[in-house]
């Protein structure tokens, strides 16, 4: 059976997370739900950012203390819930502050946390789903499902160093497809993921 929008993992994660009260009036005049554009791009042509992604982050002193490494779940849940809720604060996008509960929705092999000094600073998640094209699945898609820095650690490319982190897995895994769906009203986030050259190829609300 083909899987369907819903049954992607990161699709089950944004709803889970979403704010119950964040309808606006867009929304409620389409009655399709939080509208997302999504970007897409390559592994090939993906992959031949990383030289150029690679040498920003060789470049930045603001990272030479900067390490990234997968989610703790025995040990990270306040620090990873504080700065995933502090992220989330200050953008546009339809989530609610992250429980414990939600904490457990995370997987530790797909989500990566970026530390200075021994804080959480930055995290990435990921998730790999069936590359569907004319309802057959023909391979495999890397999903940047969320991204978040700390608002005082921003403009220091830490972003950078996760999405360097966030390649190498994807490259691990063999994907042929890299995708992310961006809140429409997210525009810092929009300009970010375009720069690494995705191309927005639709819309979805979910």
């Amino acid at each position: 059976m083909v899987p369907t929008q819903s049954d992607r993992p990161s699709v089950k994660m944004r709803r889970i997370l979403f704010r119950k009260d964040s309808t606006d009036h867009e929304i409620i005049q389409k009655e399709k739900g939080h509208k997302f554009y999504v970007l897409k791009m390559s592994w090939d042509q993906a992959w031949s950012k990383v030289d150029e992604v690679q040498k920003i982050i060789n470049r930045s002193e603001d990272l030479r203390n900067v390490s990234i490494r997968n989610l703790d779940p025995d040990k990270d849940s306040e620090k990873f819930i504080r700065v995933y809720n502090r992220s989330f604060i200050s953008a546009p996008d339809p989530y609610r502050s992250l429980s414990i509960e939600d904490f457990r929705h995370f997987d530790p092999e797909s989500t990566f946390v970026a530390v200075l000094y021994g804080q959480i600073v930055g995290f990435i998640y990921l998730t790999i789903e069936p590359l569907i094209k004319n309802s057959i699945e023909v391979g495999k898609q890397g999903v940047i499902a969320g991204l978040g820095v700390e608002p005082r650690y921003r403009r220091r490319k830490i972003a950078f160093l996760l999405v360097s982190k966030a390649a190498e897995y994807f490259s691990a895994n063999e994907v042929d497809e890299l995708i992310c769906e961006v809140y429409h009203k997210n525009t810092v986030s929009y300009s970010f993921i375009q720069n690494f050259g995705m191309t927005r190829t639709g819309t979805i609300y979910l």
